[in-house]
């Protein structure tokens, strides 16, 4: 395994726990900023965070891009689900 691909797999990690965290606490919009400083803490620069964020949709999380309004490319992310993680708390706020 090269130093490249262990780094994408602590990424997934990483990730996987974080999103999930999240969705547990009912978060469902996740800003590019938060993906971008997961990656910064990997060690993965941002094509290398990017392309293991959007190689992630459908294993580690499912939801929607959203676009930015300051040009070409995605703000944030609507999470939709993710799995095995559980339901999000209805904690009625």
């Amino acid at each position: 395994m090269t130093e490249s691909q262990r780094r994408r797999n602590v990424f997934a990690q990483v990730l996987r726990d974080e999103l999930a965290q999240l969705w547990r606490a009912g978060v469902t919009r996740v800003a590019r900023s938060r993906i971008d400083e997961i990656g910064q803490r990997i060690g993965l620069d941002r094509d290398e965070t990017y392309e293991a964020f959007e190689a992630a949709r459908g294993d580690i999380w499912r939801g929607d891009f959203v676009e930015s309004d300051e040009g070409p490319g995605w703000e944030a992310v609507v999470l939709k689900d993710i799995p095995a993680s559980g339901p999000p708390d209805d904690t009625g706020l």
